[in-house]
């Protein structure tokens, strides 16, 4: 779990718009417990559930987890980029 925040971490290096990025283990409790994050992954049984605001948005295979997860970091940046002030992003993992 915490390879998987590292890479998704490096990944949004350099992001001008302040995110907050859960990554959690478990995808029966995930999305509720980081319902507070912009964003976030909840991972498990080679699969990771991809939420904005703690709703789950799809569904991809581990192996496409980190790809995914900062492809809608970007979207969902590009789209608060407009009201945000610069920051960096906050990666919370937790297994």
């Amino acid at each position: 779990m915490y390879k998987l925040a590292e890479e998704v971490t490096a990944g949004l290096e350099g992001m001008e718009v302040p995110l907050r990025v859960a990554v959690m283990g478990c995808v029966v409790n995930g999305p509720g417990e980081a319902r507070e994050a912009d964003l976030g992954v909840a991972s498990g049984n080679g699969k990771g559930q991809i939420f904005v605001k703690g709703e789950v948005i799809k569904t991809v295979p581990e192996s496409k987890i980190v790809e995914t997860l900062i492809e809608e970091a970007l979207k969902l940046a590009e789209q608060m980029q407009e009201t945000a002030e610069g920051g960096s992003p906050t990666v919370v993992a937790a297994p």
